[in-house]
């Protein structure tokens, strides 16, 4: 059963918001990279398979392509500001706004993909 990515958004930003008081910062960025990748890369599988059935264009398959590469972008920002927030303790609120904003932005990339794969028909 997949779970709608509304629900796998709310899900993370509670574990977020709950993981913050047990988890270091450089643990949250891990946690938020790799659970929205799980979402992205079957969207993706998914999209190749439709690919490999000859159902998309040219144009599509660069869209796709330019919205995944903003998504691992964003992910690797995510990543990044973690590790730096983690290197002050957790402790500079600079830090942690920088950090938060590459969250929110990166949860906005994988939408972006999932809803780009979605509006061509792929099923995910």
């Amino acid at each position: 059963m997949r779970m709608p990515i509304k629900t796998l958004l709310i899900a993370l930003g509670a574990c977020l918001v709950l993981m913050g008081c047990h988890y270091t910062p450089q643990r949250i960025a891990y946690v938020s990279a790799s659970t929205t990748a799980v979402s992205v890369e079957t969207a993706i599988v998914a999209y190749n398979e439709f690919a490999k059935a000859g159902k998309t264009t040219v144009a599509q398959n660069i869209a796709v392509r330019d919205a995944y590469g903003k998504y691992q972008l964003a992910a690797a920002v995510v990543c990044d500001a973690g590790a730096v927030y983690a290197e002050t303790g957790g402790t500079n609120h600079v830090y942690a706004a920088a950090f938060q904003t590459a969250t929110m932005n990166m949860s906005q990339t994988v939408l972006d993909v999932l809803n780009l794969i979605r509006s061509f028909g792929v099923k995910i």
